[in-house]
């Protein structure tokens, strides 16, 4: 039987970086080990899964969840899974016939709402991570949220010059501030 792993939480708290360690790992245990990552996911390059410290991993483009059904491998990691699109039960399938994953993505949106099938995929987990950040505005460390600069963001921005990672309390404060910035400029 495989296994679902996630480590979620907030923009710049290691994600990223967990799942690549895990990759290494993977392999120095023998395992056919793939690295996956959306196709609307072109910071680092488009076939490539970099972390933060500048550690890289060649990574395989897809669009939808049910595209690692043409892959074979014994573990499956996954880069930004609040990106891609269709059903989790696809991951849920593969892991019933042995195969393991180790997926990193957002949990929220800026607004606090789930991101993508990410909720979905939370769920079916066998392992969750939940990790902190260091608060962008305060240095509290345990930054929890990620909010875009600039108030409201309706359109997904990919990157992180537009975002912070936020405790609560600043969260609160900077959101407070956009709409009263909001109010003045009506």
């Amino acid at each position: 039987m495989g296994d679902i792993n996630v480590y979620s939480g907030p923009m710049k708290c290691g994600k990223t970086q967990q799942i690549l360690n895990e990759y290494k790992r993977q392999l120095i245990a023998g395992k056919k080990v793939k690295m996956f990552k959306p196709t609307i996911d072109t910071r680092a390059g488009r076939d490539v899964v970099a972390s933060r410290n500048g550690v890289d991993i060649p990574a395989t483009s897809i669009y939808k969840i049910s595209d690692l059904e043409k892959y074979d491998a014994d573990v499956y990691c996954i880069d930004e899974f609040q990106f891609l699109k269709g059903n989790v039960k696809t991951i849920e399938e593969m892991a019933s016939e042995g195969k393991k994953f180790f997926i990193a993505g957002l949990n929220l949106t800026a607004e606090k709402k789930p991101f993508g099938k990410m909720a979905d995929l939370l769920c079916i987990a066998d392992n969750v991570n939940m990790l902190t950040a260091i608060c962008d505005n305060c240095k509290n460390e345990n930054a929890v949220l990620t909010y875009y600069k600039g108030g409201k963001d309706t359109d997904i921005v990919i990157g992180d010059r537009q975002y912070l990672a936020l405790c609560r309390n600043c969260y609160e404060l900077l959101t407070k501030q956009d709409l009263a910035n909001k109010k003045k400029v009506e």
